[in-house]
């Protein structure tokens, strides 16, 4: 394997930002901080709904990641 095929390689699978988010629910105010990655302009996390059930939440990025 050559230096460029391990480039493209590496630019591959590093197609996505890491960063650390703050989520806060808007019907019980539980705050919480998670790790996600930002992909294609959209964060994702894996978080789908708060502990009191409710699914509408403000995703606040607070760091990047390389």
């Amino acid at each position: 394997m050559g230096h460029t095929d391990l480039t493209n390689l590496l630019e591959e699978e590093v197609s996505f930002l890491r960063i650390k988010v703050r989520i806060h629910c808007k019907r019980c105010g539980e705050r919480f901080v998670l790790r996600g990655r930002m992909e294609q302009g959209q964060i994702q996390t894996g978080f789908k709904r708060c502990i009191c059930d409710n699914c509408e939440f403000i995703v606040e990025v607070m760091e990047n990641h390389a």
